[in-house]
């Protein structure tokens, strides 16, 4: 093309105007023959994605939900003392919501979702060896919270002196003015 020839214009920038004109004046006689569907554009049906099975349609829903929430909770806790208050009541109404989402969705399965859920999240085994090796019942024996109890912490010589000094009271008797007489102060 020389310099003086003129260019043709694209349709791109052109705004509609009015009615288009047909291309073809038989196009009215085109559409009553029956119609070629090789010339066409295919259609993408399959727009969802493949048909999953329900074991994975359950696993997927399930992780889905639980990376939602770590990802939430992750925000959350680094961010509890830097963020101003309405920042941090939105981070933590996000991280209570997952824990529901994810609470209702294992409440919401019965029948066979459950027993494929229950097979699929928590099909391994209580690990027993330890208990096993020492002798020990791998169900713990019920303890009671009512009474009193011996303090744990306490060294074998502190118990003695508790009992061979329970009867001692100078400790507790007496004010300030006594103490400070005591000391001379």
């Amino acid at each position: 093309m020389s310099e003086n020839q003129a260019k043709p214009k694209s349709n791109r920038n052109r705004r509609y105007r009015g009615r288009p004109k047909k291309k073809n004046p038989n196009a009215q006689q085109a559409s009553n023959k029956p119609s070629n569907n090789n010339n066409r554009k295919k259609r993408y049906n399959n727009r969802r994605g493949p048909k999953l099975s329900l074991e994975d349609q359950i696993t997927l829903k399930y992780n889905n939900l639980l990376e939602q929430h770590l990802v939430a909770r992750k925000k959350y806790f680094a961010l509890y003392h830097r963020a101003d208050p309405k920042q941090k009541a939105k981070l933590e109404r996000i991280y209570y919501n997952t824990i529901a989402k994810l609470r209702e969705f294992e409440r919401g399965l019965s029948g066979d979702k459950l027993d494929i859920f229950q097979k699929h999240f928590n099909s391994l085994k209580e690990d027993h060896i330890y208990s096993v090796n020492h002798e020990i019942e791998p169900i713990a024996e019920h303890v009671s919270h009512q009474g009193d109890f011996d303090d744990p912490h306490f060294l074998q010589l502190q118990k003695e002196a508790k009992t061979q000094y329970s009867e001692d009271t100078e400790e507790s008797v007496g004010s300030i003015d006594d103490y400070k007489q005591y000391k001379g102060l």
